[in-house]
């Protein structure tokens, strides 16, 4: 699944389902991890208004996962 670049400057929004699974279904076996790190960022407002490329620098930063193309 290839990652929707016009969709990375767009805001990433914690209450839409559709989008958590988005972004975590780019992390294949490593998915459940990426989404509980996301709903925790979502919960203590890490997140909060950041865009959908932030968010998946900041999964690179705290766990080491790329980006993904």
């Amino acid at each position: 699944m290839t990652r929707d670049k016009a969709q990375d400057d767009k805001m990433f929004n914690c209450s839409q389902t559709w989008e958590m699974d988005q972004v975590v279904n780019h992390y294949g076996n490593n998915a459940s991890k990426v989404r509980t790190f996301v709903e925790a960022c979502c919960k203590n407002n890490t997140i909060k208004n950041s865009t959908h490329l932030q968010v998946y620098s900041l999964i690179k930063k705290h766990l080491g996962y790329d980006i993904p193309v």
